[in-house]
């Protein structure tokens, strides 16, 4: 009998893309045939064999909305196209339809993986097309056959604003496990650094509160720095940021992007990890971000923002301390009190993370498959 055939739509090049890539592996590990469709930009190769996926990359040209992406889709005849985030899902469902039956007589399946909640996005996040398609999102839905969200609070979300009533699961975006001995290097490192550093990796904009914890630095003392890991795609933000750091000198420091297998042993070199969403939307309230359970990985206690995941995992697991993240004096306040609980929330975070890791996280994924064969 052979593999069942998943195609999976990714709105990226997916070279950066841990969390799909992390699917897309655990499903072929589980011998599905899977394809991943990204996006063909920056000289990458138009088709390539990573790991034991096969990637095809196409160029978004046809004048007709969308030709570009369903034709190819539909052209690979999968049993089960994975549409991540609400870009995909569209083109998936036309490519389903379009593909004809399978050999026993059904349609093909399609999963929406809905990684941020789309109907409840900054501004910033959903321009004039996007608008369009979260309007539809509701009706789409109910057009696939699963959902799949990054977070408990989303999955309640959606289900509840759409009435939906299918397979669901939550898949959240935690890293792979990291042994002892993999990280003990890396914690030599902290242990040796006469600075108490507090490192947040993001992707820095609006909302992923960089400007709050520079500020925090006034109301801590001088051996304390902060390290900002990671890409500042908005111009204006970063003016804002390097402005704010400014006065602060060499105790705020612009590290830049790291691979995403580096995310974990980086944050393992840091005395505290900040994971500070500011709540600019309902998306980001609810938010189960992957750098909190990062910093269980890397045993780092985080400086967290309250909000209904973040703080009800934080507090739950005695991982790190709450704060208001619009309150710069209240974020030193967290970081003090993890300083003086340090031992105690570096052995919660190790613990934790037994529980909250992608060998854990993808026996879920591999159960909703099971219902759609």
């Amino acid at each position: 009998m052979s593999a069942v055939r998943v195609c999976m739509r990714v709105n990226n090049r997916f070279t950066h893309d841990a969390r799909v890539r992390r699917e897309a592996d655990a499903l072929a590990a589980a011998g599905y045939d899977v394809t991943v469709l990204a996006d063909l930009r920056d000289s990458l190769p138009a088709e390539e064999r990573v790991g034991d996926i096969t990637v095809k990359r196409v160029a978004k040209t046809s004048r007709i909305p969308y030709w570009s992406l369903i034709r190819p889709l539909r052209d690979e005849r999968a049993d089960i196209y994975h549409a991540h985030d609400i870009d995909s899902l569209l083109p998936c469902l036309a490519a389903a339809r379009l593909a004809g039956k399978r050999p026993d007589g059904r349609r093909a399946r399609v999963v929406y993986d809905s990684h941020e909640l789309w109907s409840g996005h900054a501004t910033d996040k959903v321009h004039a097309k996007r608008q369009r398609l979260v309007r539809y999102e509701g009706r789409m839905l109910h057009s696939a056959d699963a959902l799949i969200t990054a977070s408990p609070a989303y999955t309640d979300e959606i289900v509840s604003r759409y009435g939906y009533a299918g397979p669901a699961a939550t898949l959240l975006n935690v890293p792979m496990v990291f042994s002892e001995e993999e990280l003990a290097p890396h914690w030599a490192k902290r242990d040796a650094d006469s600075a108490v550093r507090v490192s947040a990796v993001s992707v820095f904009q609006h909302g992923r509160g960089a400007m709050p914890l520079i500020e925090s630095l006034e109301f801590l003392p001088e051996e304390f720095v902060v390290d900002l890991v990671g890409p500042i795609p908005q111009p204006d933000y970063e003016a804002m940021m390097r402005a704010a750091a400014q006065r602060f000198g060499d105790r705020v420091r612009f590290v830049g992007p790291v691979p995403a297998t580096e995310v974990v042993p980086t944050l393992a070199e840091a005395h505290v990890s900040a994971v500070l969403i500011e709540p600019l939307s309902k998306s980001y309230e609810l938010t189960g971000p992957n750098k909190l359970f990062d910093s269980m990985m890397a045993g780092t206690p985080a400086i967290a923002s309250d909000m209904r995941v973040i703080g009800q995992v934080t507090r739950t697991e005695k991982t790190g301390v709450v704060c208001d993240v619009n309150d710069p004096r209240d974020i030193a306040r967290g970081i003090l009190e993890i300083v003086e609980r340090m031992d105690e929330m570096r052995t919660n975070a190790r613990a934790a993370a037994k529980r909250y890791n992608w060998d854990v996280e993808q026996g879920k994924l591999l159960a909703l498959y099971e219902q759609l064969r």
